[in-house]
């Protein structure tokens, strides 16, 4: 009997020992500088969810070996027996979910693995100054619509508060190497100006990037945190902020619908 309660103690701890694994995992891989990484990452990942099949095929086998064991809290055992079968065959379609994901990440790794990636370009990189959406973009949007985009640049350029937005796009990693854009984005570059708009009249989001260039000293010293220029697919995930009109000029998240 104790040995069994070992075992069991040793079970737990080992599922839990993983889900925070996983959880630090995630939590890692929310900005990827180096694209090299990929492949191995991808080939954890697999890993993971290879063990995640037989984990669910387990779970899904042991709620059938014990279910004549199962009871309700009121001690209905033909309502306990139902639900140890609802449980084994959600755990039976999580199986086959995760084995499509790990047939799915299989053919991931292959195509990452036949990448040779060529080395980022550091002389030239963009910090976010400003996203907006819906109602608030319509003024922006209705000028790039109407007139050239050097009469939206001026407008966004009001949230721009210099070294304090640089700062804060440095502090929260909101710093690109090229412009980033998804596929339905537009963007138009002011030379002139060192800001680029990104608007997306569909989605109906705009967003003002300025340019920064990197000093030799940091071009000598291991990079900070640089999101890649070419962002997730979907819009939602654009990791933009928004900063307040005059008057209230704290640096607060949008996010896209």
């Amino acid at each position: 009997m104790e040995k069994a309660m070992d075992s069991d103690e040793a079970t737990r701890s080992a599922a839990a020992a993983a889900s925070t694994a996983m959880k630090g995992f995630a939590q890692s891989t929310i900005t990827v500088d180096n694209p090299a990484d990929l492949y191995p990452l991808i080939g954890e990942l697999l890993g993971s969810l290879r063990s995640l099949v037989q984990v669910a095929d387990q779970l899904a086998h042991a709620h059938m070996r014990h279910r004549g064991r199962a009871r309700l809290d009121d001690g209905d055992a033909t309502l306990g027996a139902h639900e140890a079968d609802g449980a084994t065959w959600a755990l039976v379609r999580a199986r086959e979910l995760l084995d499509a994901a790990e047939h799915a990440t299989d053919l991931a790794s292959q195509d990452s693995s036949r990448i040779a990636w060529v080395p980022a370009e550091r002389n030239e990189r963009w910090v976010s100054v400003v996203f907006l959406q819906g109602a608030e973009a319509d003024e922006p949007l209705n000028l790039l619509d109407r007139s050239e985009a050097s009469a939206a640049i001026r407008y966004l350029a009001q949230w721009d508060y210099g070294d304090e937005t640089t700062e804060a796009a440095l502090v929260n990693g909101y710093v690109y190497e090229g412009i980033p854009t998804c596929a339905t984005d537009r963007a138009v570059e002011d030379k002139a100006s060192g800001y680029a708009v990104i608007h997306n009249p569909t989605l109906g989001y705009v967003s003002l990037l300025r340019r920064f260039p990197q000093t030799s000293d940091e071009a000598a010293a291991p990079s900070a945190a640089v999101a890649p220029a070419t962002p997730s697919r979907s819009a939602a995930l654009h990791p933009w902020f928004s900063s307040r009109r005059s008057g209230d000029r704290s640096v607060v998240r949008s996010v896209a619908l």
